[in-house]
């Protein structure tokens, strides 16, 4: 699209012609009020917050900007006094309608509607009408207060035109209008989640939220999901050393609004966790264990490494370098949907491969001049086998290795497979304990980073096999072992570095805390909100 000037208030601002003219004033640092508003979705201009006044042949005219396109010359004002009263008389009616419970509300600090009145009144608020009473339960993870819906509809279209689930919609019209389920009183699907980035106003919370540090108290750290191939880009919020929240992380004007509640609510671990290495059924220190198993590797005649789809790029080469050391043959384990790829209406799609990595596990062993083969196809008669799962839903290499075959398990939860282990490794493999990088179906290389330390005397992966190949204290940072992957020039790590992909992986201008669109007065932090960058 051409370059071209338009004039907001008398200055002038280059903006590309046919973008959207909303977006485009917020890109220019212009704070206009826009809960109806989403990038992503139709722009029905329902709450009348971003009127502005425009210029044309017959005088001034009031404009909603969200649904106008940019023209070469245009003159807009929103200081006008006619677009300014305008906006006044739409935000008395929403408040109004709308209980003051900023004190108590599971969304202050990242509310629309709080937004826009510290933008347009500083803060203060008129008294307040009676609402819609009630709190209606939809599901285990979503409850509608409709005294706080402001009828933005935002919920209605995503189910409409992203997700295509059963979902919200308006029941009733004029003042009588209110959201309520599409179909009974219960919303079940794989997007739902995405309903509370949506909601501008609180109205739709999750029961958690209740229990959770408000959002101004949580550190963002930017990673990759890890519920499938898919690559989802994250931001995984923590405060005290422990993760809150999983949100979607905005890449792009076309795309990555979303995340589907697998990738949401996947990294939550309900269940046991090794928190130590054990050697014989029983927990040791970490000097016994790796020390076992670098003996058990090296003195085996015929054995076997059998890599996982969870490691990262940089865990699965030190692994691959091993085994080269070991003489191991080299397998991998996969675990798919037959169903295969998930598409949604709006595009979203959820891949068939549940493993993040797999894609860059082949090719990192392929870089290193081998080719792993199915797990699937490991031969008994194996003298040792150093199997990786980590999988936090229970997916694992599926192997079943002969009694005379002496097992290492290098796993995140207790198993079958760790219990028949001679020696079984406390692995870090939680994604939100990684750092590295994977390779997403699209075959793009993204950074993964870590939100949090693994629990007990667990240790991250990258550790354990850094210690095994160093065979001591001296340890890789994640850093270094992709430099050295990078170096084999092999695609698609060629000519890639840490500081290329984290110049790449900062979130879109303009876009929001967890998947909604957040105005320009959040973005240089007038509004308390979580901050987007790496852990300390």
């Amino acid at each position: 699209m051409a370059i071209v000037t338009i004039h907001v208030d008398g200055e002038a601002v280059e903006a590309r012609e046919g973008a959207n003219l909303l977006t485009t004033l917020l890109s220019a640092g212009h704070a206009l009020p826009h809960p109806c508003f989403h990038p992503a979705l139709s722009a029905p201009a329902s709450c009348r917050l971003c009127v502005a006044s425009l210029e044309g042949p017959g005088g001034p005219e009031l404009i909603t900007a969200c649904n106008q396109r940019v023209r070469g010359g245009m003159s807009v004002s929103l200081d006008a006094p006619e677009a300014a009263e305008a906006r006044e008389r739409v935000l008395d009616d929403l408040l109004l309608r709308h209980p003051p419970d900023c004190a108590v509300c599971e969304r202050a600090g990242e509310c629309e509607l709080q937004e826009a009145v510290r933008v347009a009144r500083g803060g203060r608020t008129p008294s307040v009408a009676p609402g819609e009473p009630g709190r209606l339960v939809l599901g285990p993870r979503l409850i509608l207060d409709r005294r706080r819906c402001i009828l933005c509809t935002r919920c209605v279209r995503f189910g409409e035109e992203v997700s295509g689930e059963p979902g919200l919609a308006v029941e009733g019209g004029g003042a009588g209008a209110r959201i309520g389920a599409s179909a009974g009183d219960r919303i079940a699907g794989d997007m739902t989640g995405n309903l509370l980035d949506l909601c501008p106003a609180g109205a739709l919370t999750d029961p958690d939220e209740r229990e959770a540090p408000p959002p101004w108290r949580l550190t963002g750290v930017s990673s990759v999901c890890a519920g499938c191939a898919s690559g989802c880009a994250t931001r995984v919020d923590v405060h005290d050393g422990r993760v809150w929240r999983v949100k979607p992380r905005p890449e792009s004007p076309a795309g990555g609004f979303w995340l589907c509640d697998h990738g949401r609510y996947g990294w939550q671990q309900r269940g046991e966790r090794l928190l130590a290495p054990r050697r014989e059924g029983r927990e040791t220190g970490w000097d016994t264990a790796l020390a076992g198993v670098a003996e058990e590797m090296e003195q085996g005649r015929r054995s076997a490494v059998v890599l996982s789809p969870y490691l990262t790029n940089e865990e699965a080469f030190l692994l691959v370098q091993l085994a080269r050391r070991w003489k191991a043959e080299l397998y991998l384990w996969e675990e798919a949907d037959p169903g295969g790829d998930r598409v949604f209406p709006g595009g979203f799609t959820i891949s068939a491969s549940r493993g993040p990595n797999a894609a860059g596990v082949g090719a990192v062993a392929r870089a290193s001049g081998s080719s792993p083969l199915p797990a699937s196809d490991l031969p008994v008669g194996l003298d040792v086998v150093y199997a990786v799962g980590g999988s936090l839903c229970g997916e694992g290499p599926g192997i079943l290795p002969g009694r005379e075959t002496r097992l290492i398990s290098h796993d995140l939860t207790p198993s079958p497979l760790v219990d028949g282990a001679v020696i079984a490794l406390a692995g870090g493999s939680a994604w939100t304990e990684k750092e590295g990088t994977f390779v997403d179906r699209l075959g793009r290389v993204r950074r993964v980073r870590s939100a949090v330390e693994p629990p007990g005397d667990a240790r991250p992966d990258l550790w354990i096999l850094s210690a095994l190949w160093h065979g001591g204290p001296n340890r890789d940072s994640a850093d270094q072992v992709f430099g050295r992957l990078a170096r084999t020039r092999h695609e698609p790590f060629a000519g890639l570095d840490y500081g290329t992909l984290d110049g790449d992986d900062h979130p879109m201008s303009g876009t929001a805390f967890g998947g909604g669109w957040t105005s320009w007065v959040q973005r240089p932090g007038q509004v308390a909100a979580a901050d987007l960058g790496s852990r300390p």
